[in-house]
C-alpha cells in the first residue's frame, strides 16, 4: 500500500511550480484526506529576504554559506516558508477538515533526495508539528536536475534518518 496517493494533476501542478520559479527553489504544502493528496499550499520562499536565513534553523556553516550568497544565489540552494502564508495555509487545511500530509520543495540543480540541511531543518520541525497537533508529514521533493524529466520522490525524515516513501499517482 502506497505511504501517499496523488493526482497526476497535483503532480503536473507541483512540476509546473518548480519550473516557473527555477532556477530557485519553491516550497509548499500538500493536504488532503486519508493518503490521498487533495490540494496544493504554494508558499513564498523567503529565503532570498535580507536577514532571512538567519532566522532559520540552518546550522552555522550553512549560515556563512548563505551570507557570502547574493539574495537570488541564496534561493538557488535552499528555502525558508513565509511564516504568514504557512499559518494560514495552516489554518484553512484545519477549516476544510483536511489533514497536512506534505511538505514540498524543488531542488533546481540537485536530485530529489533530502540534503543535509533539509534533514535538519525537518528535525528542527519534528516538535513543532505536534506543538501543532499537526501529523509529522512526508518530505517530497521535485528535482529538475534534468530539465526534460523532473523526478519526484518522497521522504520520511525523523530523528536524522531518511526513509525512502512510496507515491502513488493516479488520473
Amino acid at each position: 500500500m502506497p505511504d501517499l496517493i496523488i493526482p497526476q494533476s497535483v503532480l503536473d501542478e507541483l512540476v509546473e511550480h518548480a519550473r516557473t520559479l527555477d532556477p530557485y527553489e519553491c516550497c509548499g504544502f500538500l493536504a488532503g484526506t486519508g493518503q490521498t493528496v487533495s490540494r496544493v499550499y504554494r508558499i513564498k520562499n523567503v529565503v532570498s529576504l535580507e536577514g532571512a536565513a538567519d532566522a532559520a534553523a540552518f546550522d552555522e556553516a550553512k549560515i556563512q554559506h548563505l551570507s557570502r550568497l547574493s539574495p537570488e544565489e541564496r534561493a538557488e540552494i535552499a528555502f525558508i516558508m513565509d511564516a504568514r502564508e504557512m499559518f494560514q495555509a495552516v489554518k484553512d487545511i484545519r477549516n476544510s477538515g483536511l489533514t497536512l500530509q506534505v511538505v514540498y520543495h524543488s531542488h533546481p540543480h540537485d536530485p530529489a533526495r533530502p540534503s543535509v540541511t533539509d534533514i535538519k531543518i525537518a528535525d528542527d520541525w519534528e516538535e513543532n508539528w505536534a506543538r501543532l497537533n499537526l501529523t509529522l508529514p512526508l518530505y517530497l521533493l521535485i528535482s529538475l536536475q534534468d530539465k526534460a524529466r523532473p523526478d519526484i520522490r518522497a521522504y520520511r525524515i525523523s530523528q536524522g534518518r531518511v526513509t525512502p516513501a512510496t507515491l502513488s499517482p493516479v488520473s
